[in-house]
This record gives C-alpha cells, sequence and structure tokens, in this order.
C-alpha cells in the first residue's frame, strides 16, 4: 500500500511540474535570447545566492517544525499543540530574519564583489535581497501544508506560482533586459509567499479551525523552543558551513574563469534542477512527515525501499534523454553561446541517479531525530566539494566545477549506506539492488558513448524501453489498471 499511496502523491505533485518544465524551458530560451551568458550566470548567481540565504537563516527549523507537528497530526493533535509549535517557531524565526536583513544590506558591497565579481552589480544585489526576509517568512505556510500531508494544495500552488511569475517575468525581461530580470527574481519569491499562505490558510488553518488568534494567544514552548534549537542549532554551524562552501566554490568559478562560464554551465544546473524538481519535491512532500511517523526501524526501511524503487522508474528516462538529445536540446531552448555545455551535461547527468538515492537517504537524519551525524556528515562532504573545486578549478576549468557534481553524490552515497545499515539495519531488497545497478550500468554506458550520436540515441531508447521488465508483477498490474482507467476516460 505506502507505495501506491507514494506514487499517488508523487503524480499529483509531478502534474504540475511538466508544466513548470516546459515553461523553464521557455524561460531559459527567453534568458539566453535576451540576456545572453553574463545575464544568465547573473541571474543565475543572484536566485542561487537568495536561496543559500534563506537556507542558512533558517537552517533547519522548517524541518522542525514539520516533524513537531506531524507527530502531533498523527495523534489528532490539540489545537493548542499545534498553535503552540507555530508560534515558538515564529519568535524563533521573526528576530532571525532582522538580523540577516540588517548584515546583507550592511555587507552589500562585500557580498556583491564576493559573488558577482565587480561593485558595478551593487544595486542587483540589493534589490534580490529584498526577497530574503519574504522567503524566509514564506516558510511558515509551507511547512504546515507538508506537515499536513496538504499534496493538493502544493499542486495547485506550483500551477499558481508559475502562471503568475511567467506573467510577470516576459514584460520584464522583454522591456528591461537584465534589470528586469533581476527584478523578475525578487517579484518570484514575492508571488510565491502570497500563493502558499492563502492556500495554508484555506486548506490547514479553515479545514483544522485554526485561527490567527489562536496562535496568537497560544503560549511560547519551552519544550518546542528546545527542539527546535536542537535543529537550530545543527543548522547553524553545517548551514553556515554549506553556504561558506556554496557561494565560495561559485566564487572560485567566477574569480577563476569569469561570471560567463558560470552562465556557461548554468544550462546543466537548471535542466538538472528541472528534471531533478519533478521528483524530489513530488517525494518529499510526502516522504519526510511519513518518516517522522514512522514507529520502527522495519517501518523506515519498508518505507526507503519503495521510495527508492519508485524513484529510480521516475528518474532514469529523464537521465537518458537529457545525454541523448543534450547537442539539440541546449542550442535550440538556449542559444549557440551556450554549446559549451554539451560538453559537460553527459558527466553531470550521469551522477543525477546517486544524488537522488543520497538524496532519499539524507531524508532520514532529520526525521529519526539522528542531527549531530548529520553534521558530521555534512562538514566532511562540503569540505570535500570546495576542495575539489579549490585544487581543480583553476588547472582544470569547469571539469574541476564538475567534480563537485559527480564525485560527491558518489561518496555521499556510500557514507550514506554504510551508516543506516548498521544504525536501522538498511537492507536494500533484491528486486532493488538489480534495478540500482542495472540504472549505474545505463549512465555509465551511456557516458562511454556521448561522442557516438546515433548509437547513443540507439540505446537510449532501448534503455528506457528495457526499464519495463524490471516491473514485477503487482506493479504491471497496478500500471495496466491505471492505464486502462485512462483510456475509459478518454472514451
Amino acid at each position: 500500500m505506502e507505495i501506491k499511496t507514494l506514487a499517488k502523491n508523487t503524480a499529483i505533485l509531478a502534474s504540475p511540474k511538466i508544466v513548470k518544465f516546459f515553461i523553464g524551458i521557455v524561460r531559459a530560451k527567453l534568458i539566453a535570447v535576451f540576456l545572453g551568458v553574463t545575464g544568465a550566470g547573473i541571474i543565475d548567481q543572484l536566485q542561487d545566492t537568495i536561496s543559500q540565504i534563506r537556507d542558512f537563516s533558517l537552517s533547519s527549523l522548517p524541518d522542525g517544525m514539520v516533524k513537531l507537528i506531524a507527530q502531533q497530526n498523527g495523534i489528532d493533535a490539540d489545537i493548542k499543540v499545534i498553535t503552540s509549535i507555530v508560534k515558538t517557531y515564529l519568535y524563533m524565526v521573526f528576530p532571525v530574519t532582522v538580523i540577516i536583513t540588517v548584515l546583507g544590506y550592511y555587507f552589500s558591497n562585500e557580498i556583491t564583489i564576493y559573488i558577482f565579481g565587480d561593485i558595478k552589480y551593487l544595486t542587483y544585489f540589493q534589490i534580490g535581497f529584498v526577497a530574503v526576509p519574504v522567503s524566509i517568512f514564506s516558510t511558515t505556510s509551507n511547512a504546515m501544508l507538508k506537515a499536513y500531508k496538504k499534496v493538493k494544495s502544493f499542486a495547485i500552488a506550483e500551477v499558481s506560482i508559475i502562471v503568475v511569475n511567467l506573467i510577470i517575468f516576459i514584460p520584464l525581461i522583454y522591456f528591461y533586459k537584465i534589470p528586469g530580470a533581476v527584478v523578475y527574481v525578487t517579484l518570484s519569491f514575492v508571488t510565491t509567499f502570497f500563493i502558499i499562505f492563502y492556500l495554508m490558510r484555506k486548506n490547514v488553518m479553515k479545514e483544522h479551525h485554526i485561527k490567527f488568534r489562536d496562535i496568537k494567544n497560544a503560549s511560547f514552548s519551552t519544550l518546542h523552543f528546545r527542539e527546535l534549537l536542537n535543529y537550530m542549532g545543527v543548522g547553524i554551524v553545517g548551514g553556515t558551513f554549506f553556504i561558506i562552501t556554496e557561494v565560495s566554490t561559485r566564487a572560485i568559478v567566477v574569480n577563476e574563469l569569469g561570471i560567463e562560464k558560470l552562465g556557461v554551465y548554468s544550462p546543466i544546473t537548471r535542466w538538472a534542477s528541472l528534471f531533478v524538481g519533478f521528483i524530489l519535491p513530488s517525494v518529499f512532500t510526502y516522504l519526510y512527515p511519513r518518516l517522522s511517523e514512522a514507529k520502527s526501524d522495519p517501518e523506515i526501511v519498508s518505507i526507503i525501499n519503495d521510495v527508492i524503487r519508485l524513484i529510480t522508474f521516475i528518474t532514469m528516462p529523464f537521465v537518458i534523454i537529457g545525454i541523448a538529445t543534450r547537442d539539440w536540446i541546449i542550442p535550440i531552448f538556449y542559444s549557440n553561446d551556450f554549446a559549451e555545455a554539451t560538453v559537460y551535461l553527459p558527466y553531470h547527468f550521469s551522477a543525477l541517479i546517486l544524488v537522488i538515492w543520497s538524496s532519499i537517504l539524507s531524508q532520514l537524519f532529520y526525521a529519526t531525530g539522528r542531527l549531530k551525524s548529520y553534521l558530521i556528515f555534512g562538514l566532511i562532504i562540503n569540505s570535500i566539494s570546495l576542495g575539489l573545486v579549490y585544487f581543480f578549478v583553476p588547472d582544470f576549468g569547469l571539469y574541476g566545477y564538475l567534480l563537485k557534481f559527480t564525485i560527491i553524490p558518489l561518496i555521499m552515497i556510500f557514507t550514506y549506506f554504510i551508516f543506516w545499515r548498521q544504525e536501522i539495519k538498511l537492507n536494500i531488497k533484491k528486486e532493488n539492488i538489480i534495478l540500482m545497478l542495472y540504472a549505474m550500468a545505463i549512465s555509465l554506458i551511456l557516458l562511454l558513448l556521448k561522442d557516438a550520436d546515433i548509437y547513443l540515441q540507439i540505446f537510449g531508447i532501448v534503455f528506457m524501453l528495457s526499464m519495463i521488465f524490471f516491473l514485477n508483477k503487482q506493479e504491471k498490474n497496478f500500471l495496466i489498471k491505471k492505464l486502462k482507467g485512462i483510456r475509459k476516460k478518454k472514451q
């Protein structure tokens, strides 16, 4: 039953992401045409910096809030308890937001030079930084929707945000070029805030009879404060180090190779995020609160096996398509100025399945309360990531930057698996091991055939079709039943 629930919720959340994917292609083409590689690098760097600052500011507080509410929701939670959790969370978020905002503008000159490599982009950073406090407070509504597993609300939010932001984006980039795109970045976060807030109020607060007055009058819980503080403490240390390494790696590329090179690589990271964006948010919206509710290690192991199986079947077609069609996708949907990206894409995409698997296992740390272990892993892995970029980018250019996206996922999947095998006796089912080995073999073969276009595309089609043979009897029957249902609806 678990895999059916996962498949259903993933399908609901993935549907709007198909729309997001195609609109993302249109958006990428417009950026390429109107902004070029420099503009693409600036926008990519600005969006990434805002997200990193937001994640750093909050540390792991949203995860802590989701876990606390999900645990209560599973036992017919008292409204007083829920509102107490929310109020305690807000009391912790507000001062952090004020401090981050003040510091961000105070050190804006230094930050601008560091992330863009030139003070002339100061105004761009200052405009973009307005989105930081908005983005931070948006996580409150997002966490409440996630804690209550409001899958349909996330799907509605996704489509609404995509449509509204596209309407804002087109005239801004057409008439104002890079300055318009910078303003769009800020407005996109504002749009997200209001849409998520509206859906949270409608589908959580009204449905569960929670009023703003209840939150205002709720008591500040020292118990919840301590629990959230544990998440925040680990998040501050790990988040600080993560943002330093993340910003530093990108800064190394900018300073050693120029922001144009970051722009050249941006199609790869954007396409990867579009592909992964189909899967991870769709699965994790359900997975994290579900793991938080789990009562035993065998239950957790069973959930993880189901998720690995489902997510592997979904991911591999995107990996195959991305590698096999890169030579015409990037020039068509970007421009010939980005053609160099086709050299690095096969290596980057061949490691995507490892990214997916390691991301699944990483969800276990917060869901089971093993925060210190996650912190240690994070510090070690991010140190290796920074070291790879620092030592190899100056001599090998973007190939050195590529190591961050290939070697690191490989390290993560092996270390995480060994850790969880010791901690919860994680045992991957035989049918899943065979599927995972086949997925890795496909990635390796496609990488070896990257320069043989005809063979690459032929093998790509064969590999996609061959995935059907790895479905078990129950999965085949489930798939046939769904296809018959779709056919009846059309008739």
